[in-house]
């Protein structure tokens, strides 16, 4: 996190993670995939961190325990970037954020439909 956010994110912290870009590139195959319950997104590798790192965290006993994660947490994932490169989302995620889009709106016609 660089910027002028960084001085008002900080304090509010109780711990942080880095991760592998693997791991995002896979949170955004989950996000465009979408699910029964969830719509597709189309999300950059930024905004896809945001899932990666609870799940990062989650599979690690001591990371878990400092994050105060539980069966009882309740996770509030703010996705802050779409797919503002084509060519490297298509390559990551392998298809077009278009598609996505598309799966989007098909998604939202059956949940109303």
């Amino acid at each position: 996190m660089a910027g002028p956010a960084w001085r008002f994110l900080q304090p509010s912290n109780d711990c942080l993670v880095t991760l592998p870009d693997a791991l995002a590139a896979g949170a955004m195959r989950q996000l465009a995939s979408g699910s029964a319950r969830g719509i597709p997104l189309p999300a950059g590798e930024s905004g896809a961190a945001g899932l990666a790192g609870p799940g990062l965290m989650c599979k690690d006993g001591a990371r878990r325990k400092v994050a105060h994660l539980d069966a009882r947490s309740r996770v509030l994932l703010i996705h802050t970037e779409g797919a503002t490169s084509p060519a490297v989302y298509q390559q990551l995620v392998g298809e077009t954020a278009d598609s996505v889009l598309q799966r989007q709106q098909q998604w939202r016609q059956a949940s109303i439909g």
